[in-house]
């Protein structure tokens, strides 16, 4: 029988009570109707502490739930613990967070991993993982509002790269398809991570001018992204030895919407942690953005 994840993260990344409703119901205080267009293919959305990236995530959830809710969420996370399989689709189950369970679609996992030439059936990858985690009470909140039953395809990624993101792209389309399955992406990213605390110092700037430089590089990243162009994207990686931390599932995204026919991509919010903090010890750029078909 299946079992339950259990929250790794609340009271740390957000609140482990009553105040996570209270906060969300801030952040979506300009929700509209939701909608029913279905036009939006995928979404990116950031995964630290709710008090840095919560506003920007929830403008990509809010843009969704706006557009109409699928059937699914398939969401792909960086495994920043090291644990379990290097690409690990979790099989089946339920996911709890202090809004209550969500429920793993296992029939989707299923076949994912079986159309993967790289991935696995995998729970320990995700035991301790928040990057997915922090992502389904933005989803829990606007189910409930609409009604609807949503559930979630979690994926973890410890390997990212052109190939990963090709195979995973296309075998998320290809499950879909086969399925008849009404699916978004959802990319779980925060941006460039600078200074010491992460071990990376790539150039000098001065008080208010560093949030500006790396703003500058994401959006170096970013413009790639909105061309919906992988090979780009990783390029420029590369070439500025970015520390963005979920390329993989942007690139998987990229690859799916334009199976599915997307022709935009919008950013709808950028910020730093510096807005919140105030430090230049320790910078981390997040964006919204989502993938939509004409």
């Amino acid at each position: 029988m299946a079992g339950v994840r259990y929250p790794a993260v609340a009271g740390s990344f957000y609140p482990p009570d009553e105040e996570l409703k209270e906060m969300l119901d801030r952040f979506f205080r300009d929700l509209g109707e939701e909608g029913s267009e279905r036009r939006i293919t995928a979404g990116v959305a950031p995964h630290a502490g709710y008090v840095f990236s919560g506003f920007t995530a929830s403008r990509t959830y809010k843009a969704i739930f706006e557009d109409g809710l699928p059937e699914t969420f398939v969401i792909f996370g960086p495994n920043h613990t090291g644990m379990g399989s290097p690409i690990a689709v979790y099989p089946s189950g339920k996911w709890r967070t202090p809004l209550g369970d969500v429920e793993v679609d296992s029939e989707m996992s299923m076949a994912i991993a079986r159309l993967s030439g790289v991935a696995d059936l995998d729970e320990m990858a995700h035991r301790y993982e928040h990057s997915i985690e922090v992502q389904l009470p933005f989803i829990q909140y606007l189910a409930e509002k609409s009604g609807k039953e949503i559930r979630i395809v979690p994926i973890t990624l410890g390997i990212q790269d052109e190939e990963v993101s090709r195979d995973l792209g296309r075998a998320v389309f290809e499950a879909s398809e086969e399925l008849g399955r009404d699916v978004v992406v959802i990319a779980s990213t925060d941006m460039m991570h600078y200074g010491p605390m992460y071990g990376y110092v790539p150039f000098r700037a001065r008080g208010d001018d560093l949030p500006g430089r790396i703003k500058e590089w994401d959006f170096r990243v970013i413009r790639r992204v909105l061309d919906f162009d992988v090979e780009g994207t990783f390029r420029e990686l590369r070439e500025m030895n970015h520390t963005m931390c979920g390329p993989g599932g942007v690139g998987a995204a990229i690859v799916f919407s334009r199976l599915k026919g997307a022709v935009e991509a919008e950013l709808l919010h950028y910020t730093t942690s510096y807005e919140i903090s105030r430090s230049t010890d320790a910078i981390v750029g997040y964006a919204s953005i989502v993938m939509r078909k004409a």
